[in-house]
C-alpha cells in the first residue's frame, strides 16, 4: 500500500513537472505567428500633437422630435483637428459641407435615441457619418479627429 501512494505521488510530480516544462517551453520558444510578429515588428511611434490646429465649428442647434412629437433642442459644438494650416483652411471652406452631414445625421433620429447615446458613441456617430458621406463624394477628409466640445439637450 505504502509503494501505491509513493508511486502516485512520484507520477503527480512528474506530471506536474511536465506540464510546467511544457507551459515555460511554449512561452519562451514556441510563439503564434501573430505573437512572433508583434514581438519582430518595430515599436510604434507615438503621433505627435504638438503641430496640430483646432479648428471650432459653428454651434449646431438641432430640432429633434420624441415620442409624443414634441420638438426638443441639442446644442453641439464640435472642433476638428487638423494637422497642418493648409488642412485647417480646407476643413474652414468646407464647414458648410460638415454642419450638413452632422445636422442629417442626428436629425432623422428620435430624441430619446440620441438622449441615450453616450458623448463617445456620439462622437463614434458623427465621425462614422462624414466618413461615410465624404467618401460617397469623393472628397478627402482635412481632419485627423473630431472632438465634442460642447452638448446640450433641452
Amino acid at each position: 500500500m505504502k509503494k501505491i501512494v509513493f508511486l502516485c505521488l512520484i507520477g503527480t510530480a512528474f506530471i506536474i513537472l511536465a506540464g510546467g516544462g511544457s507551459a515555460w517551453l511554449y512561452v519562451n520558444y514556441i510563439q503564434t505567428p501573430k505573437a512572433a510578429a508583434l514581438k519582430n515588428s518595430p515599436p510604434e511611434k507615438k503621433k505627435q500633437h504638438a503641430n496640430d490646429i483646432f479648428v471650432p465649428l459653428k454651434e449646431s442647434v438641432i430640432t429633434l422630435s420624441d415620442a409624443e412629437g414634441t420638438d426638443r433642442y441639442m446644442l453641439l459644438a464640435l472642433t476638428m483637428v487638423a494637422e497642418n494650416e493648409e488642412a485647417a483652411k480646407k476643413i474652414q471652406a468646407d464647414e458648410p459641407l460638415y454642419q450638413s452631414i452632422i445636422l442629417t445625421t442626428l436629425a432623422d433620429m428620435k430624441y430619446e435615441k440620441v438622449r441615450a447615446l453616450t458623448v463617445g458613441e456620439i462622437k463614434s456617430l458623427l465621425s462614422a457619418a462624414l466618413s461615410r458621406e465624404l467618401k460617397r463624394r469623393a472628397t478627402p477628409g482635412a481632419y485627423s479627429d473630431l472632438l465634442i466640445g460642447k452638448l446640450v439637450f433641452q
